[in-house]
């Protein structure tokens, strides 16, 4: 058994359910339809997660657009680091990436394993 493929599942899994259980409505896909959180896989970075707003925003609303999707990454990245996920940004990027969980690794092919002991 591949423990690194095996991971990625159970590890959006559980990014899946702290992120139920703290109360945010979790998108199936990559761009939900009304806006919200979106949480995908994404083999060769980890669990993905974005935070987004319906449509095209006015140009007059993406300051503030800006000052809320500050406080919801922070809350987002709070709440699965207490948890024990260490979470990553990328500069340029919207998103964060949960990259292992507690005592888990990600391997080289972007999977996530258990760390040796």
């Amino acid at each position: 058994m591949d423990t690194a493929s095996s991971a990625q599942p159970e590890l959006e899994h559980l990014v899946r359910r702290m992120l139920i259980d703290a109360g945010f409505v979790v998108e199936p896909s990559t761009t939900p339809a009304d806006g919200g959180l979106s949480v995908w896989p994404d083999p060769g970075r980890g669990v993905v997660i974005r935070w987004g707003v319906p449509g095209e925003l006015p140009v007059k609303d993406r300051g503030r657009y800006d000052t809320i999707r500050t406080a919801v990454r922070l809350a987002l990245r709070t709440i699965l680091a207490a948890a024990g996920f260490v979470v990553e940004e990328e500069y340029g990027r919207p998103e964060l990436v949960v990259v292992s969980r507690n005592g888990s690794v990600r391997s080289a092919d972007g999977g996530v394993r258990p760390a040796a002991t």
